[in-house]
C-alpha cells in the first residue's frame, strides 16, 4: 500500500489535488461554490446536526473527497437523473450536482427538518441541477412522477443492501445502477440480497486514492448494483 502524500485531516487544497491526480478536475466556478457549500454546512450544523460534530475537522477528508469517490471509480452520462436516496446533510448528492451541472439530482430524505436546511443550501448556492423532496422512497415510488423514473441511485449505505434495493425498487428504472458507499466485507449482505433479489451483478471497488490510501486501508468500498430488464 502507497504511502500518504497528504496528512490527515485534508483541506480543501489537498482534495482538489487529489481529485485532479485521479482524473477528476474541478473547474474554478465549480470550485467556488464547492467551498462555499463546505462553509455553509459547518454553519448550518452548528444547529441541525448534519454531520457529526466532532468530526468537523475531517469535513473535506471523510465526506467532500469520500463522496466525490463516485465521480472518480463511476461513469455517469451527461444529462443523466440520479435519485440520492437518504441524503441527509446532501451528501453525495449535493457535491455530485456542484461538481457536475450537467447530471441532473432528486436529493430524497424523509427528515423534515434536514430536507429545510438542505432546501436553504441549493437556494441560496443557486444549484440549478438539484432539488430536494420530502418522503420515502417505497411511497414517493408509487406516484406516475417518479415511478420507474431514476437510471442512478446513490446512498452512503444507511441501510443492509437489500433493504436500499426495496425501498428503491418503484423509483428506480429497470436497467438501473445503485451506488453504495460501504466499509468492510459485506459478504453477508450480498447473500442477503440474492435471496430477495435476481436480475443483477454486483461490482466493489476498494476506494484506493492515488496520493491518498486511507480510505483503501481502513477498507472502504463502493459497491454498485446493475440491474438488468430481463
Amino acid at each position: 500500500m502507497e504511502c500518504l502524500r497528504y496528512k490527515s485531516p485534508l483541506v480543501a487544497d489537498d482534495v482538489r489535488l487529489i481529485c485532479s491526480e485521479n482524473g477528476l478536475e474541478i473547474p474554478d466556478f465549480q470550485w467556488h461554490i464547492l467551498t462555499k457549500w463546505a462553509d455553509l454546512l459547518i454553519e448550518i450544523n452548528q444547529k441541525v446536526n448534519l454531520i457529526s460534530r466532532k468530526e468537523t475537522d475531517y469535513l473535506w477528508e471523510k465526506q467532500i473527497l469520500s463522496c466525490l469517490s463516485l465521480l472518480i471509480f463511476r461513469r455517469f452520462s451527461e444529462a443523466s437523473e440520479i435519485c440520492d436516496f437518504g441524503t441527509g446533510g446532501g451528501l453525495p448528492g449535493m457535491l455530485i450536482a456542484i461538481v457536475r451541472p450537467d447530471l441532473f439530482l432528486t436529493l430524497l430524505d424523509s427528515r423534515q427538518n434536514k430536507v429545510k436546511v438542505v432546501r436553504q443550501m441549493i437556494e441560496t448556492l443557486k444549484i440549478k441541477n438539484a432539488q430536494i423532496v420530502c418522503g420515502r422512497g417505497e411511497e414517493l415510488g408509487k406516484d406516475s412522477k417518479w415511478f420507474q423514473r431514476f437510471p442512478f441511485v446513490t446512498s452512503r449505505a444507511v441501510a443492509p443492501i437489500k433493504d436500499i434495493v426495496r425501498w428503491t425498487s418503484d423509483l428506480r428504472n429497470p436497467e438501473s445502477e445503485i451506488h453504495l458507499f460501504k466499509g468492510g466485507e459485506i459478504i453477508n449482505e450480498e447473500f442477503a440480497l440474492s435471496k430477495e433479489f435476481s436480475g443483477y451483478r454486483i461490482k466493489k471497488s476498494l476506494i484506493n486514492l492515488k496520493g491518498f490510501s486511507k480510505f483503501a486501508q481502513n477498507q472502504k468500498y463502493l459497491v454498485s448494483i446493475k440491474f438488468n430488464s430481463d
